[in-house]
């Protein structure tokens, strides 16, 4: 038998139009740049996770090349999906121990399962599977009941999201923020905040804070549930009141002691005991507008009324750091000595360190202890022992304990 063999014809298509090469360039550019951004987001994240888990990036590019997330899903079956109705239908108001298990159940009732599907219409299977979809898009993940689980998965997502982030700036050009902070005063994980330059002078310039005080307020806010007042006092125990009250003004001296001297490496704790003297007349800053008169250690305070009009009044800035001059810091030291010669408690005495009682030569210990003078013990910069305080965990305020 012989083959008839029909030569190939060219296909003769319409001449495109100046309008149509011009959309056409279009797409294909915006369909180049769309596949250059899956692939720099593909490659940053597998740089991240290789770097998160100490896998080199070419183990890693495989993982996630023959894992399951760049395959889909299976489609629901819908005879899986009527043998599974039928059996709930058929376990319902049994006891735990009395439920029949799946291979029983159809194995025991096969016949009549499969007359009834086969009865079943087209749109019958259809709901079917509607119904297996509309399961799988319900479900959503919960957040891990685990707060240091719950950090290290908020930290990993945010530094991939971070690194992104810049590279898309970077690429575009786009100028903007992004803020997200935690929910609960339970949780550890520390405010993620993504901005660039010009939207950093915004919140200067506009806003008249820094960023991070910006994004420190708004956890304040958020934590403290501010937007239902009625229940705040329901919600917050005195513990997590004072917390709250301690990590706002830590903060505050943070950020006012960082734009006063931006080359500072130590950090300078809050010293309720000598406020003014460790304070206000060594770093030149001072607390204004405190509403319970002096400044004092939060954990002394004990009124929820006066620690909730404390906080509040931190978180709305009407009580703030300032930066003082060096005529203030001279009258505000010529103030503390009048009142300290009034007898005002103004400055805490300094401890004195004591020697320890040396032995005598029949083994008895003397019962005189010789104090030293030159040798001064260092005061606590955190407030009295035994006050309640704040832990921070990754700059995130994890819980409570007691000072030693």
């Amino acid at each position: 038998m012989v083959n008839n063999l029909t030569a190939k014809t060219k296909r003769v298509r319409a001449k495109l139009t100046m309008v149509q090469k011009v959309a056409r360039h279009e797409k294909s550019v915006k369909l180049s740049n769309a596949l250059a951004t899956a692939q720099d987001a593909y490659q940053e994240e597998a740089r991240a996770i290789a770097q998160e888990h100490g896998r080199s990036l070419k183990w890693t590019r495989k993982q996630l090349h023959v894992g399951k997330g760049i395959f889909n899903k299976r489609s629901a079956n819908p005879w899986n999906v009527f043998v599974r109705q039928k059996m709930n239908e058929y376990n319902e108001g049994r006891g735990v121990g009395d439920r029949v298990k799946l291979p029983v159940f159809i194995a025991e009732h096969r016949a009549q399962l499969t007359s009834s599907y086969f009865r079943l219409t087209v749109a019958d299977k259809n709901r079917l599977r509607d119904s297996v979809e509309t399961l799988r898009q319900s479900r959503i993940k919960v957040a891990r009941a685990n707060p240091k689980a719950l950090q290290k998965d908020v930290n990993a997502t945010f530094n991939a999201m971070q690194t992104e982030w810049t590279a898309i700036q970077a690429r575009t050009g786009i100028e903007g923020i992004y803020l997200v902070v935690r929910g609960d005063v339970e949780q550890y994980h520390e405010p993620k905040l993504f901005y660039t330059p010009k939207i950093a002078s915004f919140i200067k310039d506009v806003l008249g804070m820094e960023p991070k005080r910006f994004a420190l307020k708004l956890e304040s806010w958020v934590v403290g549930d501010f937007d239902n007042t009625a229940s705040i006092s329901q919600r917050l125990s005195l513990t997590k009141l004072v917390s709250l009250c301690r990590r706002n003004i830590q903060d505050g001296l943070d950020i006012i002691l960082a734009m006063a001297k931006p080359s500072r490496k130590k950090k300078v704790m809050m010293n309720y005991d000598n406020y003014e003297r460790k304070i206000v007349e060594t770093h030149a800053v001072a607390l204004q507008n405190y509403p319970l008169g002096d400044v004092q250690n939060p954990g002394k305070i004990g009124r929820r009324e006066d620690l909730m009009k404390l906080l509040d009044s931190l978180v709305n800035a009407t009580c703030s750091w300032v930066k003082l001059t060096k005529d203030e810091v001279a009258e505000r030291m010529n103030k503390n000595h009048e009142r300290q010669a009034r007898g005002e408690q103004i400055y805490k005495p300094r401890k004195q360190r004591t020697k320890a009682p040396k032995a005598t030569d029949q083994g008895a210990k003397s019962a005189e202890f010789v104090e030293d003078e030159e040798v001064e013990e260092e005061e606590v910069e955190g407030g009295d022992p035994g006050d309640i305080v704040g832990v921070e965990v990754g700059g995130e305020l994890s819980g409570l304990q007691t000072t030693n």
